[in-house]
């Protein structure tokens, strides 16, 4: 081999390994994101209950399917699994000693976060790099024009499958990375925090057996009693 085709050898090496590189965080199918959670300050003071929430949230996902889950010192866990081989979406509850599950097929009603009643999302062209990952701005305002507006990010980097399900953000097509939502008057901002593209045990998009099958209605009044309570 001469020099030059060596040299030219050595090139074609060096970009195929950069494109490798790049395709791993780009359009990952596999992976966990860690985001903190900031409350409302006031609401914390007037409702004893989000003192003892956690302020940190974990999102997983695989091959499509996802779970993000809150949980604290396995006394508390509630998640949100899409499972995409079953085509379901299933929503867990667990407060010690109790622990409660409602399914439903993909489209089906199903418990989620607060709805937030006339949501506008206006696209924008704003995009920028964080962790690894290109994010898109979405700019967030009301029918209501006494509700304030507010910038959401999130990102097309990530292979999930229906990712806003259970969310009033459920037209982005792309993971959410720093947004505001709600769950039973309990305001969260959510961002990103970091990133591990460590293997996803599948067991994370299955649904315990020991936890007891309710209706959706039902789970739906659960959430109300313990999220709701005060101590």
């Amino acid at each position: 081999m001469t020099h030059k085709n060596r040299k030219s050898t050595i090139f074609l090496a060096i970009a195929i390994l950069l494109c490798l590189c790049s395709s791993c965080k780009k359009g990952s199918n596999e992976g966990t994101l860690t985001y903190n959670i900031e409350f409302n300050e006031q609401e914390k003071a007037e409702r004893s209950i989000i003192g003892l929430l956690p302020d940190k949230m974990k999102y997983y996902f695989k091959h499509g399917s996802s779970s993000m889950e809150i949980s604290a010192m396995g006394m508390f866990r509630t998640a949100y699994i899409s499972n995409v081989q079953s085509k379901t979406n299933s929503v867990l509850f667990y407060l010690m000693p109790n622990k409660f599950t409602c399914k439903a097929k993909f489209g089906e009603h199903m418990i989620g976060f607060d709805p937030m009643p006339g949501i506008i999302l206006t696209p924008t062209e704003e995009q920028k790099d964080t962790l690894g990952l290109t994010i898109h701005k979405v700019h967030v305002s009301f029918e209501d024009t006494t509700k304030e507006e507010y910038d959401i990010w999130y990102t097309k980097d990530l292979q999930v499958t229906n990712p806003n399900w259970h969310t009033p953000y459920k037209d982005i097509d792309g993971v959410l990375i720093d947004y505001r939502i709600a769950l039973k008057d309990i305001s969260m901002h959510i961002t990103l925090d970091n990133i591990s593209e460590m293997v996803v045990d599948s067991a994370k998009f299955i649904v315990p057996k020991d936890f007891k099958l309710v209706e959706v209605d039902s789970m739906n009044a659960i959430f109300d009693e313990y999220l709701k309570m005060e101590f």
